[in-house]
């Protein structure tokens, strides 16, 4: 990485930003419900290299869930990138929390979020936003930071982030966090666990990863809060490469946690599919839970790759319970809660 700024470069430096167009300081957009904002439509060859975003919305106290990002790659019709902005930026439930790792950073208690993941394209590439809330977004700023470059290879991997959830989980069956075709490098995952009911530690859940079609994963964790570099139970922690941004504990309906987990160093190559699975699951007697678990998982691959399932709609993301979150008007409706 540091080795790259003593050799001379091939590239343009180039930005994609809301910055104002008049001249003066109003370098913000608004988005409004149901709308879909472009924040670039680069034409290629290029490379996203980082970009930044801050959003001030404050009367949809949960559009980290309502907020959708789509990123396209060389004019594809599916998007290769399809996931609420929060659980992008490894803050689950809808909430904000502060992220410090390699890839990703969410600073000022999540209000400055950073991406350093590269995302190469060789002919186009889209990136948009859209509010799926019912009130307006009142203020979301942007910085896409690209290299112009003369050419890129033909057979480059493309990055890949998709969302799932699972409301509860289901017994008997683990939860998937990721099944792709191609070629490519697994690169990292966000999970987030919402408790139902039943008190009690999910987190002997063991991960397991299925490469190229086999029928027993190569990759068999021992637990999820080692799959996350932790021991002994979460607690709430940042490192390069993992930590665990919320953790309320898992005795109480509707305690949460996210945890974020990048393979940076020790990418899983695929060649022909890659199937991520975890356990959720307590004790040596494998006694499961049936909690409200959702993910992000993060994946370079070649094009074209199968099409997303189902995207849930916006009121099907919303967090189960809503201890801990301030709710818009939806939970104030439905549970009478009385909004500031």
């Amino acid at each position: 990485m540091f080795s790259e700024l003593t050799e001379k470069s091939s590239f343009k430096a180039m930005r994609e930003s809301s910055y104002d167009r008049s001249g003066g300081n109003l370098d913000l957009r608004s988005i409004k419900p149901g709308e879909t904002l472009v924040m670039a439509d680069i034409e290629g060859p290029g490379k996203i290299v980082h970009w930044w975003c801050t959003i001030a919305a404050e009367k949809i106290h949960m559009f980290n869930r309502m907020l959708v990002l789509r990123f396209y790659w060389d004019n594809e019709e599916k998007p290769s990138v399809e996931t609420p902005i929060g659980d992008f930026f490894c803050s689950g439930h809808g909430m904000e929390s502060e992220i410090i790792s390699l890839p990703i950073t969410s600073l000022n208690r999540g209000k400055g979020r950073n991406c350093w993941f590269e995302m190469p394209f060789n002919k186009r590439a889209l990136m948009t936003i859209t509010n799926e809330a019912e009130e307006e977004v009142r203020s979301f700023y942007w910085n896409i930071d690209w290299q112009k470059h003369e050419s890129i290879k033909e057979e480059i991997l493309y990055f890949h982030a998709q969302y799932k959830q699972e409301y509860p989980t289901v017994q008997g069956r683990d939860y998937n966090i990721l099944e792709a075709v191609g070629t490519g490098n697994y690169v990292g995952t966000v999970l987030s666990v919402e408790k139902d009911t039943r008190p009690g530690w999910f987190g002997e859940g063991d991960e397991k990863i299925y490469i190229d079609g086999e029928n027993h994963p190569s990759i068999w964790g021992t637990g999820t809060e080692d799959y996350f570099l932790t021991a002994w139970s979460p607690h709430v922690y940042h490192s390069p490469f993992s930590g665990f941004s919320i953790w309320q504990g898992c005795n109480h309906a509707g305690d949460k946690t996210t945890g974020y987990r990048f393979h940076i160093m020790d990418p899983v190559p695929f060649t022909k599919s890659i199937k991520v699975d975890i356990e959720h699951a307590w004790t040596v007697e494998n006694k499961e839970f049936c909690d409200f678990y959702s993910s992000v998982a993060f994946w370079y691959q070649t094009e074209p790759h199968v099409p997303f399932s189902s995207f849930p709609d916006a009121e099907k993301r919303r967090a189960v319970r809503p201890e801990e979150i301030v709710y818009d008007k939806h939970w104030q409706d439905k549970w009478g809660m009385k909004l500031d």
